[in-house]
């Protein structure tokens, strides 16, 4: 059963444990805003918004050397852009660019000397594209690789076109992988010395139907992984990585359910998120649409009221150091319903989940040696209106 920690507790806790972040950032949807929250003393407060990342801000990346956070705008009106903010440690941020850019940007990473390079996925608009962000008040556009298709995929509602949704930096820093939910694929760019980023084909290829949705790696004392979480057959794929020269090499290992064997996947259900822990020794994801696990509602004030709510689960998996197999740990609640978007503190020791839906974000304690999720440690109100509020969630770190 979920509880939230008193404040004394939630101090007494991180006495011994690494030291938590004190900054997040959330997006939402439905108030148009990039979110500043302050956690201190088991209270989740905002401290700052920005209407500066357009009508529907997502996907946020840090440059947290530099000091420069990046938000992605969807713009599925057309107006689409990548909008550069200086971070301070009062929780302000300064707008120091925006970039029209193509339609749909979903997700993004920071590559290249410096961080000078920033990747982009584009989901309807079948583009994966970098940016030169070496100059943050001055962004530019660097590459653009369009994707088609023949004919449409095994799932033709969702697989009509290509659509790229994710952009990884691999472990040695050399390439980037990027997952194509219409195309049944992962494609694989080398990055160069400068921020280029030059296709190598073939591209990795998911099973028929999959739809992967996002990907994260693991290194391990065997070797590194690849793990694929696809948003249409609601699994994990994982892959074992192999490197020859300036080629990546991908080998299906397995492909494992979000669900117990034997239990079936609630109809609706969406797969979200996937993030590998900081120690390297778990997978977790977040799953949408299940609507199938109750806890205590959230009231003002911090304490659970009587009533309760539904709650999508963040599923923990460990991973086999020696084979980088994946075995279920805990189906733990969100804190409500469409966990679209989270991420782990560095210490391994939080996670915050936005959940889309309840215009909520929750931020859960976590057991670095197990992997289990514990109890939540602060929440607070990001978004206003019905439905389609927070999306992503980045601890400032």
């Amino acid at each position: 059963m979920l509880r939230i920690l008193s404040a004394k507790a939630f101090v007494a806790a991180l006495l011994v444990a690494p030291a938590a972040a004190k900054l997040l950032y959330a997006t939402s949807y439905n108030d148009h805003a990039v979110t500043v929250l302050d956690l201190t003393d088991g209270q989740l407060t905002v401290l700052d918004k920005s209407l500066d990342c357009g009508s529907e801000p997502t996907w946020l990346t840090l440059d947290k050397h530099n000091g420069v956070l990046y938000c992605l705008n969807e713009g599925w009106g057309g107006a689409a852009s990548i909008t550069s903010f200086k971070t301070s440690l009062t929780g302000k941020l300064t707008t120091l660019n925006v970039l029209p850019v193509l339609k749909s940007p979903v997700a993004a990473t920071l590559f290249g000397k410096k961080n000078a390079g920033l990747a982009v996925a584009h989901y309807d608009t079948s583009a994966f594209t970098t940016y030169n962000v070496g100059n943050p008040e001055k962004l530019q556009l660097f590459y653009t690789q369009n994707y088609t298709l023949s004919a449409p995929g095994p799932r033709p509602d969702r697989q009509e076109a290509p659509h790229v949704h994710d952009a990884i930096l691999d472990p040695t820093g050399k390439f980037i992988v990027a997952p194509d939910l219409g195309s049944d694929a992962i494609h694989v760019f080398e990055v160069g010395a400068d921020i280029s980023a030059t296709p190598r084909l073939p591209s990795i290829k998911t099973a028929p139907g999959a739809g992967p949705r996002h990907v994260a790696f693991a290194k391990t004392a065997s070797g590194t992984y690849l793990y694929s979480f696809n948003e249409l057959s609601n699994t994990v794929t994982g892959y074992k990585i192999e490197y020859a020269g300036s080629e990546l090499k991908a080998t299906q290992l397995f492909d494992v359910a979000t669900r117990p064997a034997g239990e079936s996947v609630p109809a609706g259900t969406k797969a979200a998120e996937i993030e590998v822990s900081p120690d390297q020794k778990f997978v977790i994801v977040s799953s949408r649409g299940e609507n199938n696990l109750q806890i205590p509602a959230f009231a003002a004030g911090g304490a659970p009221a009587g009533a309760r709510i539904v709650s999508d689960p963040l599923v923990s998996f460990s991973i086999d150091q020696a084979t980088g197999a994946l075995a279920i740990v805990q189906r733990a609640p969100a804190g409500g319903r469409n966990p679209r978007g989270f991420s782990i503190n560095k210490a391994g020791t939080l996670v915050a989940s936005a959940l889309q839906d309840d215009n909520r974000v929750v931020v859960y304690a976590r057991n670095v040696t197990t992997g289990q999720l514990g109890d939540a440690v602060a929440w607070a109100t990001v978004g206003a209106g019905e439905n389609n509020g927070p999306n992503y969630v980045l601890f400032d770190e």
